[in-house]
């Protein structure tokens, strides 16, 4: 199980230019695992680093990858088909756990996912409250060839945990794993941080989160 120290950060303000100065001082973390080789062999490159300043969850994805669209137009669409990234964290470290989900131009979904089964979608006042910066910028796009790069910028407020009652991110050990998949893209991939170990594609395995420890 892979483990990592999530530094505390205080920006001095939450602009793009200021954030980027902060991620550029942090290590990558690959996103190169890729599960299921047989099936779905294609690991682009993908990665990210992340800090907190106690109230939000600073993340930033870095992605490259082959021939990409964007047909995912709202908030809780079908996220996973485009470009995605993902940011799955169980803030008691047990099967309970939450999942951000996020398109390469900013369109997310989150939902709470209790042990028991079944899962509750976040009020919509609170993903508003997650502020996205992608690089690609938010407006859709049709089949790019080649190669795109892009990048994507995430606050995540501890209030996003709506079921945890957490009011801090500091000084806090949380179980979690971060993805990279496009199912409906040319060439689908489904890859991630911590290996997982399972016949078929499936990120909602709690069972095999990573470790995350807060400063």
């Amino acid at each position: 199980m892979k483990k990592l120290i999530v530094p505390r950060i205080s920006p001095s303000d939450t602009t793009a230019e200021e954030l980027n100065k902060i991620f550029d001082t942090l290590a990558p973390n690959a996103i190169d695992n890729c599960n299921w080789p047989k099936d779905y062999p294609y690991t682009p490159k993908a990665s990210f680093k992340m800090f907190h300043d106690g109230n939000k969850l600073y993340i930033k994805f870095d992605v490259t990858e082959d021939n990409i669209h964007t047909l995912v137009t709202k908030d809780f669409g079908e996220v996973w088909t485009d470009p995605c990234v993902e940011f799955f964290v169980s803030p008691m470290c047990n099967m309970d756990y939450y999942n951000f989900e996020c398109t390469c131009i900013g369109k997310m979904l989150m939902a709470w996912h209790p042990a028991d089964g079944g899962k509750e979608n976040a009020p919509l006042t609170l993903l508003n409250n997650i502020e996205r910066i992608p690089s690609l910028g938010t407006e859709n796009f049709a089949q790019r060839s080649g190669e795109t790069s892009w990048s994507l910028i995430e606050a995540i407020p501890v209030d996003a945990l709506f079921r945890s009652g957490i009011d801090s991110w500091s000084g806090k050990t949380m179980r979690a794993n971060f993805y990279k998949c496009g199912d409906n893209l040319p060439t689908p991939h489904f890859i991630s941080w911590n290996a997982i170990d399972w016949p078929e594609p499936s990120f909602h395995r709690p069972e095999f989160f990573g470790e995350l420890l807060f400063e």
